[in-house]
């Protein structure tokens, strides 16, 4: 794997984290003070890392090889419908069981992991 391509990975890597420890805080500082005019940017901060972890995949991809596009695309797909089928299972357990409301902050970080899943089979695919 090329330099370049490093670099980004581990800038979207950080970013995934940041994302986490800020979306965590934001909605813990709404929940927790619910009135008041600030909630709504507080709630937003969470998209500054969220475009830096978009920005970082866009150039990673940009600098790969066609094998390392398609293990990222396959990773890609993986991510896609796993992520898809939990969504799924959680609006019915919701919907129909009664199961606790899931926050949809956490979406794109499952979607994150089922990523880096999906590229660990995907990598091992093509040794």
């Amino acid at each position: 794997m090329d330099e370049s391509c490093k670099m980004y990975r581990k800038q979207a890597l950080l970013g995934f984290a940041v994302y986490s420890a800020v979306a965590f805080v934001a909605m813990w500082l709404v929940e927790k003070y619910p009135l008041g005019a600030w909630r709504i940017p507080v709630a937003l901060t969470p998209i500054v890392p969220a475009l830096f972890i978009a920005r970082s995949i866009v150039r990673m991809f940009s600098c790969c090889d066609e094998l390392q596009i398609r293990i990222h695309f396959e990773s890609l797909a993986f991510a896609f419908v796993a992520t898809a089928l939990l969504t799924l299972t959680c609006g019915f357990l919701q919907d129909i069981a009664g199961v606790p409301i899931a926050n949809w902050a956490w979406v794109w970080p499952l979607m994150g992991t089922l990523f880096i899943i999906g590229k660990l089979i995907a990598k091992r695919k093509y040794r």
